[in-house]
């Protein structure tokens, strides 16, 4: 959509809006610039959800004048939005991005176990579990005051969900399927690899100083 096409279908849509459909359309968009994601599968933004798939013209229409894209996943409900040259990515600190493709795998593991209408949820004693498995953790438990900041910042961006505040192992975590569009497979399957080769180059360099 060129911004001179995008300019006349805002103009004339929301022209069309009463009052209160404006001030839902601003607060969705400054929730969209926020956080990015927005899942029908959360309860408080189910509304939300529904509002952009009924006047999905009219975002795309206003986000196109920001050089933003409206991305619409029906068959996972959710929306997100991407610039289209590349600003206002988010940097991650190392344990927040293990974190993430932690959960991406886990999340599809329980995928194949649940319906469509179910939530994934998952245990922290998994996450635990996961980070030991790739060779991450070294049989350690990772600190909390790595871990919560992690976690804060992923349920932010409405990536996942979790109550329990004292981050016990039977702390539940509900994954949104918002997960899929922040990490790919493939690519969490390569950085696993190189986890992987790593720890056992590292055990392979431990196991000849020893023998030296």
């Amino acid at each position: 959509m060129t911004k001179n096409t995008a300019l006349k279908v805002f103009n004339e849509q929301y022209g069309a809006f009463k009052e209160g459909e404006k001030t839902i359309f601003s607060r969705i968009i400054n929730k969209l610039f926020q956080v990015n994601f927005i899942t029908k599968r959360k309860i408080a933004d189910a509304n939300d959800y529904r509002f952009i798939l009924g006047y999905k013209e009219v975002f795309e229409a206003f986000l196109a004048l920001t050089d933003f894209e409206l991305n619409i996943k029906r068959e996972d409900e959710v929306v997100f939005i991407k610039n289209e040259s590349v600003y206002n990515h988010l940097r991650l600190r190392k344990t927040e991005s293990v974190l993430i493709l932690v959960l991406r795998i886990l999340y599809q593991r329980k995928m194949d176990l649940v319906t469509l209408d179910d939530d994934v949820e998952i245990y922290l004693h998994e996450v635990h579990s996961e980070l030991t498995r790739i060779g991450y953790l070294d049989h350690k438990r990772i600190t909390k005051d790595r871990l919560k900041p992690a976690l804060v910042m992923m349920r932010n961006y409405n990536i996942i969900d979790y109550i329990d505040k004292g981050l016990h192992d039977d702390a539940r975590i509900k994954i949104y399927p918002t997960i899929v569009y922040v990490t790919d497979l493939e690519g969490i399957k390569e950085v696993v690899d190189k986890l992987d080769g790593y720890m056992e180059g590292a055990q392979e360099d431990n196991e000849e100083a020893d023998e030296d």
